[in-house]
């Protein structure tokens, strides 16, 4: 879709004036010239997502993340139907499931803010010279 509004009223010129390569030197031309065109932004974009999607700790958290999800959603699915088909299966089982979850929840964040307490926010330069 064509914006004639979003145009500048004077075209860019095609070639960086030498009055400014004067000024600032025969590295303003290349960046100039590299900071125009369209295809060195995308070509760098592609590079980086091309050796993130390389990364072999990317594809297993994913995998992981995708079973534990599968395994999560098998286990609320035999809750709920364990407890259309066996009323007493909520108060005996959906229950406790519940409670260790909320009891891991709690643990889980009170070790973490252990944790976070424990560790220096930044490093004195003199310590890291100990080691």
């Amino acid at each position: 879709m064509f914006d004639s509004e979003a145009e500048p009223d004077v075209p860019m010129p095609d070639r960086v004036p030498d009055e400014l390569v004067k000024r600032y030197g025969a590295s303003a031309r290349r960046a100039v010239r590299h900071s125009r065109t369209w295809r060195y932004p995308v070509v760098r974009r592609m590079g980086t997502a091309r050796s993130t999607v390389r990364d072999g700790d990317l594809w297993m958290l994913t995998l992981m993340v995708f079973a534990w999800s599968i395994i999560a959603a098998g286990a609320v699915g035999a809750l709920v139907y364990a407890s259309v088909l066996f009323p007493w299966a909520v108060l005996f089982i959906v229950v406790p499931v519940l409670a260790l979850f909320g009891v891991s929840f709690v643990v889980a964040l009170v070790t973490t803010r252990r944790r976070t307490a424990r560790e220096p926010r930044d490093p004195d330069p003199g310590q890291l010279e100990q080691y």
